[in-house]
């Protein structure tokens, strides 16, 4: 079913201002990207910058060193004291973030840096959600299942405590390695839950701001006439152009041969964000679409993930400011 969207009362500049107010609503215009130094983590660099672009906002590269302890490395007896404006790992960090800053100024990104210690994965998910972010942009390989129990990896830490969108590129596809990026046509969403999916108004913003279409790919549970309507009315009332096609069985295939059909399409998902047992035992459409995914993905927590991960995180801060 296809509903092809004809405004002649809005002109397409109408239809993307109105997305980018829905996208400033969701924080859109706020991109937080960790770059551990390698080139291979820059491969996000230029879809956070399309976002970047289409919201007319912001990216902050963040990166995180290893927390040290003061004493680390000193003779017995002896204490080392840190000595923070001369820390060879602080200062190698902010020249590298310097520069790619330097890199994104002249195509007309606004960007800005940020470093922290500890652990990476608490270190951006806390920065995300106590400032506002509205998606962390993150290139990185997904590994395997048996891998991941034993070294979970900045994926699986991020899976296990992010209160924000996701954005991801899977390095593990090299369909994805010097290709050159260019801004999709078309955004798939796979919804198992009707109008309740959470990746809806994330994909009626990225849509309408980057003039694409949207594939919805609606479970066998959710194949009904109202909720086809629903749907077709939402993105109708948005000005977006919008395909539904009922899931298959293994929807997630149908899912990944659709990205596979259209070159540079994202897929915008949903997600309940389980991990360890749970995941294992109840299995997870968004982490398979992830593991799997030649182009880019969004992955969207459920509302009640991010509420209940935003307050832990705001938890800690307080907790951490009353421990100083």
């Amino acid at each position: 079913m296809t509903q092809q969207i004809e405004s002649p009362s809005q002109t397409i500049i109408d239809i993307r201002r109105l997305a980018v107010g829905r996208g400033d609503v969701l924080n859109l215009n706020r991109i937080l990207v960790p770059l551990n130094g390698f080139r291979r983590s820059e491969q996000i660099l230029p879809f956070a910058s399309m976002l970047a672009d289409w919201f007319s906002g912001e990216i902050t590269l963040f990166h995180s060193l290893p927390s040290t302890h003061p004493a680390r490395g000193a003779r017995p007896g002896h204490v080392q004291y840190p000595d923070a404006p001369h820390d060879r790992g602080t200062s190698l960090a902010v020249a590298y973030l310097e520069e790619v800053v330097s890199r994104l100024g002249p195509h007309g990104v606004k960007s800005r840096w940020g470093v922290a210690t500890g652990d990476a994965p608490a270190m951006i998910a806390s920065r995300s959600a106590t400032s506002s972010f509205g998606i962390v942009a993150v290139a990185t390989t997904a590994r395997s299942r048996p891998h991941r129990f034993v070294s979970r990896g900045l994926l699986e830490g991020l899976w296990r405590s992010t209160a924000v969108p996701l954005l991801i590129v899977n390095l593990s596809h090299a369909s994805l390695n010097g290709v050159q990026s260019n801004p999709p046509k078309q955004l798939i969403v796979p919804c198992s839950r009707g109008m309740a999916d959470s990746a809806l108004p994330i994909a009626s913003a990225i849509a309408g701001a980057s003039r694409s279409s949207v594939k919805i790919v609606l479970s066998k549970s959710n194949s009904t006439g109202e909720i086809e309507d629903e749907l077709i009315n939402m993105f109708s009332n948005d000005n977006i152009e919008i395909e539904i096609i009922h899931g298959e069985r293994k929807m997630t295939r149908q899912v990944h041969g659709l990205q596979a059909d259209n070159p540079g399409s994202w897929i915008v998902v949903g997600s309940k964000m389980r991990s360890g047992i749970a995941r294992s035992i109840l299995g997870s459409t968004s982490d398979m679409l992830t593991r799997e995914a030649i182009g880019p993905i969004v992955v969207v927590p459920e509302p009640k993930v991010m509420r209940r991960r935003k307050e832990s995180a705001h938890e800690a801060t307080r907790n951490l400011a009353t421990s100083l």
